[in-house]
């Protein structure tokens, strides 16, 4: 005749291994909620230069068909593709990327470069 061996320790976890185990994914996911965080400032700052490029490049073509200078980021318009998206900051939508017509300059209110 044998006997069970089953023993009840070895059934499953015990509650300081769950603990630890929590305490790993939590660590883990505060890591990656941080690069998270950074990537997309990042990226919304890429978009905002690439943006302001574009405009610039508009503020170039402007000056070659007219005489004067573009007084209003409106004057870029026709030589930009989809206008309202690349005259805004990626990262607000609501802050309109400013045209200096004195210096035929384009800056962004939230990433002052």
């Amino acid at each position: 005749m044998q006997e069970d061996s089953f023993i009840a320790d070895d059934a499953g976890f015990n509650l300081l291994e769950l603990m630890a185990v929590v305490a790993i994914i939590g660590i883990l996911l505060m890591i990656a909620v941080a690069s998270y965080a950074v990537s997309t400032n990042k990226a919304a700052s890429v978009a905002c230069t690439h943006n302001r490029r574009e405009l610039m490049t508009a503020v170039q073509l402007f000056a070659y068909d007219h005489p004067g200078q573009a007084t209003t980021i409106d004057d870029l318009a026709p030589y930009v593709k989809n206008f309202e998206r690349v005259s805004h900051c990626p990262k607000d939508a609501s802050a309109a990327l400013v045209f200096h017509a004195d210096t035929r300059d384009v800056t962004c209110p939230n990433h002052p470069e």
